[in-house]
This record gives structure tokens, C-alpha cells and sequence, in this order.
């Protein structure tokens, strides 16, 4: 990893957390890694790659516009609320593109998702 992208992580990382949202880039090496009463979203397949971590109940946030991750491939909830994955439609809206329920989990969810740069992870019942 390049200066460049490291110093961005860094700054997105202090970005996020003041945001009640963090980001770590160390693969987990499981699920157990989510902590309680947060959502764990994953880059990787097996809960590997980069992560993100929210702790919202109703509020949503849009990781592929602050920092370098991927689409998501994988999740743990330990979150009391369901999660939901929105595309940005090409003209105005969004469109619910996967549902990520309350202590749920996927070590592969199959077609990743999210990943463009106004997607958003939404919990609880916080819409775009």
C-alpha cells in the first residue's frame, strides 16, 4: 500500500469514528471479531478483507465515498435492527438491493453488493 492510500485509510478512519462508525483494515479472522450490538460489513468472503463497523440503530452511511472498500461479500450482525443496502438509482432515488437481518450472518452472500460511490448501508428504519 502506497503513502497515498495509507494516509487516506488514516484520515478515513478518524472521519468514521467520530461518526460512531470505524473501519478496520486488518482481515478478521472470523466472525467472532464483529463486536456486540454492532454490524460488521466485509470486502472479503469469510469475514476477511477490509471491514467496516457501525454501531447506528437508525442512521446510514456511505462507505464507498470515504474510504477504500470493496462491495460487500460478506456480514455479521450482532445489531438489534435489520440493515439494508441501497443502489444509487442512475437518475434520482434508491433501490433496496439486499437486506441484512438482526443477528444474521454470511460468509458469502453471494453477488456482492454496494461498492458505487453513493450506495449506502442503511439500519433500522433510516431510509436515503
Amino acid at each position: 500500500m502506497n503513502w497515498k492510500r495509507k494516509s487516506a485509510a488514516a484520515l478515513s478512519v478518524l472521519a468514521l469514528a467520530g461518526s460512531g462508525i470505524a473501519m478496520s483494515a486488518t482481515p478478521a479472522s472470523a466472525a467472532d471479531d464483529c463486536p456486540a450490538a454492532r454490524l460488521c460489513i466485509y470486502d472479503g468472503t469469510d469475514f476477511t478483507g477490509d471491514r467496516i463497523t457501525s454501531a447506528s440503530t437508525n442512521a446510514c452511511f456511505t462507505p464507498w465515498n470515504t474510504v477504500a472498500f470493496g462491495s460487500i461479500r460478506s456480514y455479521v450482525s450482532n445489531s438489534s435492527v435489520t440493515a439494508k443496502v441501497w443502489k444509487k438509482n442512475s437518475g434520482s432515488g434508491y433501490t433496496a438491493v439486499r437486506t441484512l437481518p438482526a443477528g444474521g450472518f454470511s460468509s458469502d452472500i453471494g453477488t456482492p453488493v454496494g461498492g458505487g460511490q453513493y450506495d449506502k448501508v442503511c439500519l433500522g428504519s433510516a431510509t436515503p
